[in-house]
């Protein structure tokens, strides 16, 4: 018996994500108090199983981390099927969960950055930079001359946050619809392949919300029951939860995501992989009034209005979008929303706010407040930041209105200059 026991253990390290000259270090119920709660050092552990898909792919990159770190910072394993007992003290509920024992041990805390080996050792270094700083009894870390920009980037955050998280704008997707919906889709799909037992599943949900909200319109977020929709699980070869993959209108197969999980994370790489496709920002122009709901319901709108193509040309108003299309992408996973118009295409609209005449003109309008406010100063984008960072900021005057005018539906411009038409009778 006392062999077969030998042999087990034997067969459990050789299944093991991790050699014995790994540079990430074995943890187990023998070392694990002696190593990581008893030391005085820094540690990022994860815990895991041999046979998680997640923690395979990321192997490879923890390794990475652990030996840039070698001799500095400490980063651990522990085999969850061979030693249950090291994590069922910090409800493990799914693999891979990377937990960092800090200077209070008896209370570590989750990690939530990217899965890569640059972010995984930028926050270790952080970590340690943070813990330094404070035993020398000063402030945690920053760069001299960065507060402004830093308070700045605080207050995004914070605007962010305030942003209601509505999981409606998470599409749920099912084998019977998926390829109607996704592969058959000019959008750029971010979906999340989750089980509904999962604990990282259910950890990630309010965040995916979230980034669907403050992505919208721009990056479609959806979402699949794996263990609901078994063909779309094989296919795509999910074999660990939550799973994340960019599906890319016209690519023969998505492409997955190992990035961070929190919501402002998730925007800002689902911009950003918008702008390595080469579409960015796109801005819409108010054609209907569903165009106007849908954008602008729960966000300031901010409204363009420019000249009418017949006092105008292509290219001034491709410019005019172009300023105002520079402007949004400072704004993007914020509560902030852009539309173009064309004066004269909503008269009452314009007459509720004033407007007539001096176009390119811009209007900030708050649906779920009814009141506006329109931007006194000249079409560039410097002014237009101003002028949106103050409606933000609560310092703008805004305007009361007991109804909007109906919105007609207006044809979208074709992209050209007007054409005179001349007639027989002309000639």
């Amino acid at each position: 018996m006392a062999n077969l026991h030998v042999l087990f253990l034997i067969l459990a390290a050789v299944s093991g994500l991790y050699s014995k000259d790994s540079a990430v270090i074995h943890l187990n119920a023998n070392n694990f108090d002696e190593l990581v709660l008893k030391s005085k050092d820094i540690w990022l552990v994860e815990f895991y199983a041999p046979w998680c898909g997640h923690c395979k792919n990321l192997a490879p990159e923890y390794e990475k981390a652990a030996q840039a770190l070698k001799g500095m910072l400490k980063l651990g394993a522990v085999d969850m099927t061979t030693d249950q007992s090291v994590g069922s003290k910090y409800n493990i509920q799914g693999f891979p969960t990377i937990k960092f024992f800090g200077e209070n041990k008896s209370s570590p805390t989750d990690y939530d950055s990217g899965r890569n080996s640059k972010d995984i050792v930028n926050f270790m270094i952080q970590k340690a930079q943070q813990i330094a700083n404070k035993r020398l009894g000063g402030k945690a870390e920053t760069n001299s001359g960065s507060e402004k920009p830093r308070q700045e980037q605080q207050k995004q955050q914070q605007q962010q946050q305030d942003e209601p998280a509505n999981d409606d704008d998470v599409v749920v997707l099912t084998d019977s619809n998926f390829d109607s919906t996704v592969l058959a889709s000019d959008d750029l799909w971010f979906v999340e392949f989750y089980a509904p037992w999962c604990g990282h599943c259910k950890k990630l949900a309010p965040d995916w919300a979230k980034a669907a909200s403050q992505a919208k319109g721009s990056v479609k977020f959806g979402k699949v029951d794996a263990t609901e929709n078994s063909g779309l699980a094989g296919k795509y070869g999910i074999n660990g939860y939550p799973t994340l993959k960019f599906f890319i209108p016209g690519a023969s197969k998505p492409e997955d995501y190992n990035g961070g999980r929190d919501a402002s994370i998730l925007v800002k790489e689902a911009f950003a992989k918008l702008d390595t496709l080469g579409k960015g920002q796109t801005m819409k122009q108010l054609v209907s009034e569903k165009v106007l709901t849908e954008t602008c319901q729960d966000a300031v709108c901010i409204l363009a209005f420019l000249p009418h193509i017949y006092d105008s040309s292509a290219n001034e108003r491709n410019r005019y979008i172009g300023v105002l299309s520079d402007v949004a992408k400072g704004y993007r996973g914020q509560p902030v929303r852009f539309l173009w118009v064309q004066a004269g295409d909503f008269y009452k609209l314009e007459t509720m706010i004033g407007l007539g005449f001096g176009f390119p003109s811009v209007v900030a309008l708050s649906l779920s407040k009814n009141r506006f406010a329109l931007m006194r100063s000249a079409y560039i984008a410097e002014e237009m930041q101003t002028f949106i960072r103050k409606i933000l900021g609560g310092s703008v005057p805004l305007t009361e209105y007991k109804e909007l005018p109906k919105i007609k539906s207006v044809e979208p411009w074709d992209g050209f200059d007007h054409v005179l038409e001349v007639s027989n009778e002309d000639l």
